[in-house]
């Protein structure tokens, strides 16, 4: 059985802007198909049920954390029941340092009757590198007694450039590594400006980590930008999501993004074989 999984930050941020996500959200979900579909940084207010009701169809059990009461960013997790069945989620709270944003549901096949764990994990951008290792660790250890894992999230690293001692891809591929996960990372950046010609200015921060998936079951499809097209007032440089603008009096540089509640996320895809 092939299953095809999506993660999409859409940029909520604990509803800062207090503005309707744009209702295009629902339709750019819906025309992935994904039979798992992962979203962070959800603000459960304003249209969000009319966004979830559009999105996912009577196909779909959704799941969503409740970390806005801890003033942290919520996850949610759909999933295509027609194919999965759900055998429990599981929630994480993340009221203390060393916990991120994560939501956990143990999935079996209806065709085979395989079990595998899938988490969506957002790792908090305004802590210490340290803390960011600490909530990697944590969501690692939650798994290890289960044999098949997929995780997937935003984790708030560092360019692909950035020296080993930041939290940047080599660090997040050791201590996968040391837990016997391997991380999937397609080309180009998921964030910022895509900057397909110089690598080392890619800030990478959409990922999968697999365990017990073997490479030739698993299908790394590139990052996915082209729902840009549906606001070309907001999304004003084509398929970056910031612009360099200059510097200030101080010499720091300037830059103009694109703003709360529109995504400036590129959407992570893949397709396993379970």
């Amino acid at each position: 059985m092939e299953i095809k999984i999506m993660e999409w930050n859409i940029n909520q941020r604990l509803g800062i802007t207090q503005q309707d996500m744009p209702k295009w959200i629902a339709d750019v979900i819906a025309e992935k198909k994904a039979d798992i579909i992962a979203l962070t940084e959800v603000y459960k207010g304003n249209n969000w049920e009319s966004i979830k009701n559009n999105a996912f169809n009577s196909d779909y059990a959704v799941f969503e954390t409740f970390n806005h009461s801890a003033r942290q960013n919520d996850v949610a997790i759909a999933i295509n029941t027609n194919k999965l069945d759900v055998v429990y989620e599981k929630a994480f709270f993340p009221s203390t340092e060393g916990i991120p944003d994560h939501l956990e549901v143990k999935i079996k096949t209806k065709e085979k009757n395989e079990e595998f764990i899938f988490i969506c994990i957002r790792i908090h951008a305004l802590v210490t590198d340290e803390i960011k290792r600490q909530e990697l660790q944590c969501v690692l250890d939650s798994t290890i007694d289960n044999d098949k894992v997929v995780i997937c999230g935003d984790f708030n690293n560092f360019r692909r450039g950035c020296p080993a001692r930041k939290w940047c891809l080599s660090e997040i591929e050791k201590i996968c590594k040391e837990s016997q996960f391997d991380m999937k990372t397609p080309d180009g950046s998921s964030i910022y400006e895509e900057n397909k010609n110089n690598p080392a200015f890619q800030f990478q921060e959409d990922h999968f980590l697999l365990k017990g998936i073997n490479d030739t079951d698993f299908t790394l499809l590139p990052y996915y930008r082209d729902f840009v097209i549906n606001d070309n007032t907001v999304y004003k440089w084509g398929k970056d999501f910031k612009k360099y603008v200059g510097k200030d009096k101080k010499g720091k540089s300037i830059y103009d993004s694109v703003p709360s509640p529109f995504p400036d996320h590129a959407i992570l895809e893949g397709l396993i074989k379970i």
